[in-house]
């Protein structure tokens, strides 16, 4: 299974090329289009993919909205110097609602907080502001439709590890990966899932999923130590957010 990025414009061109073929009505050639993708008429694909486009709009609003402060909340429960970060910020109840780095990096300063702080809070700030890049990018409503498995396809499966032992985060080191490579990612320590790399950059590594089949082609980005060669280390260095 894959998922496919279809819009009501490409709908409607593929009705338009399939008017000419057939020499019906612009309505039909929609009806048999919309059918094909698996909705039960025009009408429906119309509005479900219009439902999509303003849910997309929505969650865009909200990304963007998102203020560094209720961001770095989110980490709290990282075992990493981010969620250390996140923790202090939590528990300090005059930590202020700034908008930029320099700003920030001064509060700390005047605090006389340590070196390996005002690392996390730049290292931090840096995800946010990739986080909010991401968040702005165009999204594209997407259909799944079927497609025959070709000599390419990852035949990877789920593997499920037993007795993997997490490994905290200050003694994680990261593997090099280039878009294209074929990696593992666990969720939870338990299950590793076959991905391929697509991006990379100074402190992530983003992901498309494999497997399983109903989630083929969703794609994720985690930190750099998350992404494994194997699956038992996958396992040991899961996914902690």
């Amino acid at each position: 299974m894959e998922k496919q990025e279809h819009t009501l414009a490409y709908i409607k061109r593929l009705a338009k090329k399939l008017k000419k073929e057939r020499g019906i009505s612009h309505l039909q050639a929609l009806e048999i289009v919309s059918i094909s993708l698996g909705y039960s008429n025009w009408m429906n694909c119309r509005r479900s993919l219009d439902q999509q486009k303003t849910r997309a709009a929505e969650q865009v609003k909200e990304s963007l909205d998102l203020s560094f402060t209720n961001w770095l909340r989110r980490h709290s429960n990282r075992n990493s110097p981010l969620g250390d970060l996140a923790k202090d910020m939590i528990h300090d109840p005059t930590w202020p609602a700034y908008d930029s780095l320099e700003n920030f990096r001064s509060y700390l300063q005047n605090r006389n907080a340590i070196s390996a702080a005002i690392e996390a809070l730049e290292g931090a700030w840096k995800s946010y502001r990739a986080y909010l890049k991401r968040a702005k990018a165009p999204r594209v409503n997407k259909v799944t439709t079927k497609k025959a498995v070709s000599a390419n396809d990852d035949q990877r499966k789920i593997v499920y590890v037993r007795n993997a032992t997490s490994i905290p985060y200050p003694k994680r080191t990261a593997e090099k990966f280039v878009p294209g490579d074929k990696a593992w990612i666990s969720w939870n320590g338990r299950k590793a899932i076959p991905v391929t790399v697509t991006e990379v950059d100074d402190s992530r590594y983003s992901f498309r999923i494999e497997r399983p089949i109903k989630k083929a082609g969703s794609e994720h980005t985690v930190h750099l130590d998350e992404v494994r060669s194997t699956p038992e280390l996958a396992s040991a260095n899961y996914v902690t957010w």
